[in-house]
């Protein structure tokens, strides 16, 4: 019975595809309000519960020394208080109506988020409007704040080797101008000179309604959410002072660095210079399928056939809003040298660039694979909303969630071996490798 319906879920996918232009089908009403507040819903009645998700589009990506990563500092701050709600209030009220809310940075964007039972949506969107304008700030909780953000930065960062890789890979990557150059949780020095003032001048810059995008996904009228937006958001003036302007990620090439630490495994990573999914679609597309056939292969062949690897990985940020990085990462075995990993993992590469073929089986079975998890992931309302939002926030359009798999079902063995000719020029690489010091 499960693999009828798992079946039958595949050709429904299949069908509603074919015409991915037209999001009615997929009961998605779009809209924005005078004020440039976007709004986006989706309906999916399955369970009497929703998620609304309020993006403000700003992130560590528009952020310089000496703030980076204030945009996360404020998202702490934002549950500091409002005029009309104390401090721990919004948090509280939430929890009392059966509720779940959290919050998240990223490189371009922050988001805020309740899920609740259908009957609550008026108090979420009431509460959240609240907060866009009406943040009360207060040296006390910063001080606070600071400190939970250090011991943050402390744990996910400092007392993580190979986050410290990642940190390090972006600091050769990307001119210190670039986008991508600093870490989202921001460097220390940072983290402990913000000062009120510049906390509140980043929040009258960018939490504004048309630096946002509200998406609602689960049992609701599109017409209710529009009219409650207006309702709570509506009277808000559209900001004119915002400078989301064009911080292209300045891509560097040929550095290494070599980083001695307490940790128990070695760990090596390359990175890549490549376009997104804005800047070069053709290429983007085809270089997303090669990030899953290369982690798929290579995990085969050097962890479970040549056992010269315990861990493989490779990375690509598809949605990106700005040109990014293609990454390869590997812990070689225990006696093994990353030289005779590396050599294994471009002896792979050229392989496929010469002959396309050998990578037809992987191919089909990775897009059947993408396309399995593509429909499952559209069971849950959180990730639903999560992608709306996202492709909003990076200005992509929430068009290019349904026609995902259609893009990817089109990539060949020739699009693949296309883009790893192009891109993956180990010469030209940048690299990390981390020795490990004992712990």
């Amino acid at each position: 019975m499960q693999k009828n319906l798992i079946l039958l879920s595949f050709f429904l996918f299949q069908s509603v595809f074919a015409n991915a232009s037209d999001l009615e089908k997929y009961n998605v009403t779009q809209t924005t309000l005078e004020n440039g507040l976007k709004i986006i819903v989706k309906t999916d009645n399955r369970a009497p519960v929703f998620i609304s998700q309020l993006w403000y589009r700003v992130g560590a990506s528009d952020e310089l020394r000496p703030n980076t990563g204030i945009s996360h500092m404020l998202e702490h701050m934002m549950f500091k208080g409002t005029n009309d709600y104390k401090v721990g209030e919004f948090s509280a009220i939430i929890a009392r109506n059966g509720g779940d809310e959290n919050a998240f940075t990223s490189k371009d964007y922050t988001a805020y988020y309740q899920k609740m039972h259908k009957s609550k949506l008026a108090l979420a969107l009431k509460m959240e409007a609240d907060r866009m304008r009406h943040l009360t700030f207060s040296d006390v909780e910063l001080s606070k704040e600071r400190q939970v953000v250090i011991e943050e930065r402390r744990m996910r960062v400092e007392d993580n080797p190979n986050a410290k890789v990642y940190e390090n890979l972006n600091f050769i990557s990307f001119d210190e101008k670039g986008a991508y150059h600093a870490p989202i949780i921001g460097f220390q020095t940072d983290i402990e000179s913000y000062k009120l003032s510049d906390l509140r001048e980043w929040y009258a810059q960018y939490y504004a309604p048309n630096n946002a995008t509200l998406v609602v996904v689960g049992d609701v009228q599109a017409d209710e959410v529009i009219a409650l937006a207006k309702r709570y958001f509506g009277g808000y003036q559209y900001n004119l002072n915002i400078k989301n302007t064009d911080k292209s990620s300045i891509a560097q090439t040929g550095n290494t660095r070599v980083l001695k630490l307490k940790a128990e495994l070695p760990y090596y990573i390359l990175s890549f210079p490549v376009p997104n999914l804005k800047t070069n679609e053709n290429d983007a597309y085809a270089l997303d399928m090669l990030s899953h056939v290369l982690d798929n292969g290579l995990s085969k062949t050097l962890i479970r056939q040549q056992q010269i690897a315990s861990g493989v990985g490779i990375g690509y940020r598809l949605y990106d809003k700005y040109n990014t990085l293609f990454t390869l990462s590997f812990v070689p075995a225990k006696g093994v040298s990353n030289e005779m990993v590396l050599s294994a993992i471009k002896a792979q590469v050229v392989e496929l660039i010469k002959n396309p073929s050998v990578i037809a089986d992987e191919l089909s079975r990775t897009k059947t694979q993408l396309e399995a998890e593509f429909v499952f992931e559209q069971d849950q309302i959180s990730t639903q909303s999560y992608y709306l939002g996202m492709l909003s926030s990076v200005g992509l359009g929430v068009e290019k969630l349904f026609s995902y798999v259609e893009k990817m079902n089109a990539i060949s063995a020739d699009d693949v071996a296309r883009v790893a000719r192009q891109y993956l020029d180990f010469s030209q690489a940048n690299s990390v490798e981390l020795i490990p010091q004992g712990i």
